[in-house]
């Protein structure tokens, strides 16, 4: 089988070079989904599968949509506001304790909506820049931020692909 130029090659690389590479292309999928006609690992393919090709079809009246006491624009804020903290912890400051606030967004109008999803675009773009330097995976609280992080984003991924979808539907 061959591999796709897309994935990062470790053959002759230091493993922490290795394992970030694999680990940022892995999440930029999971942003920015993958080109038309590449393999995929997590998304349904092309780049309608990531985050940023999911939000594009989407009107602000149904990410406002409730959907089983939810909203798509909720999860989108929480999801934005939840990678911002790893944008914070690349800036040396502590992650707050309380939560609550990432979930403070319920509805949006269009400006809104158009002003968050930039906002989502803008802040998942500087934690792929982020991820150009590699990961310092021997420290434990590094390499639990950035799995719980890949982890946390991939499981909204999907949480936003089925709320549009049944947003959509009605």
């Amino acid at each position: 089988m061959e591999v796709s130029s897309a994935y990062p090659q470790a053959a002759a690389r230091d493993l922490p070079s290795a394992l970030t590479d694999t680990y940022a292309s892995h999440y930029r999928e999971l942003l920015e989904g993958v080109p038309s006609g590449q393999p995929s690992w997590v998304t349904t393919g092309g780049p309608e599968g990531g985050l940023y090709g999911t939000l594009e079809g989407v009107t602000a009246e149904e990410a406002s949509r409730d959907v089983n006491g939810t909203t798509l624009a909720a999860h989108v804020e929480h999801l934005r506001w939840a990678m911002q903290l790893v944008n914070d912890y690349y800036g040396g400051k502590d992650a707050p304790s309380d939560w609550s606030e990432s979930w403070s967004v319920s509805s949006v109008d269009e400006d809104a909506w158009r002003t968050l999803k930039e906002a989502v675009r803008a802040t998942g773009d500087k934690l792929l820049g982020h991820l150009s330097t590699p990961v310092e995976w021997e420290q434990e609280m590094g390499r639990m931020a950035m799995l719980a992080s890949y982890g946390h984003t991939a499981y909204h991924l999907g949480a936003i692909r089925q709320l549009a979808k049944a947003a959509k539907a009605g």
